[in-house]
């Protein structure tokens, strides 16, 4: 048995970093994470959680290339193509790439030479039957961003699946009312707030509109 090298201070100060330089209302919740990692976002229906996962694929897309992994529903679906339109992914169209895969399909594809610096897995339970799956596929692709999307029950994920993933994750994300809260490790200075939609937000919240 080979004992790896316990690493010493200077070893750590000197590796390289990289991080995605995010920028305006992405960089107020988020910063400039690292380009790996764990994200987990959760929220109920209607709570504009899609809408924050097509946000979010889209601001990595200015800089890496994106696979959205799109379980819940059919790429052709009408919600689908409203919100590939909605949000102008034309924008970066040669960075942005929708498919449904199965987790041994989707490995297949992501061991291929220049696949996807990003993936979006929507959701959690339509793509690992257990924690162990999660865990081996999170090593397998250790130097990607991994976005996990949820359901929840309350404030919490719904699932003991989904609950352990979260705990795990690097970044997590709660969507509710049209504004999402990141309780990751990587905050933004306006504290992790985001809000996705402005008029569900205050209507959400009873604000009067003029």
């Amino acid at each position: 048995m080979v004992v790896k090298k316990a690493l010493t201070v200077a070893n750590i100060q000197a590796q390289k970093v990289t991080r995605i330089p995010f920028e305006n209302e992405f960089y107020q919740a988020y910063r400039q994470p690292q380009n790996k990692g764990v994200w987990f976002v959760w929220g109920s229906s209607s709570s504009g959680k899609s809408s924050k996962i097509m946000q979010l694929a889209k601001a990595f897309a200015f800089h890496e290339k994106v696979l959205y992994n799109l379980l819940e529903e059919d790429l052709d679906d009408s919600d689908v193509i409203e919100r590939v339109n909605m949000f102008h992914m034309h924008e970066v169209k040669d960075n942005f790439l929708m498919q449904k895969y199965n987790l041994e399909e989707l490995k297949a594809y992501l061991k291929k030479r220049n696949s996807p610096k990003v993936v979006i897995i929507d959701s959690a339970t339509y793509f690992f039957k257990n924690f162990a799956e999660y865990l081996e596929f999170k090593k397998m692709f250790k130097n990607k961003i991994i976005i996990i999307t949820a359901h929840a029950q309350g404030n919490n994920p719904r699932s003991e699946l989904e609950k352990d993933i979260m705990y795990d994750a690097k970044q997590k994300i709660f969507v509710n009312g049209f504004l999402s809260v990141c309780k990751g490790r990587t905050i933004g200075p306006n504290g992790g707030l985001f809000i996705i939609w402005q008029e569900g937000y205050e209507k959400a919240r009873g604000v009067q509109q003029d």
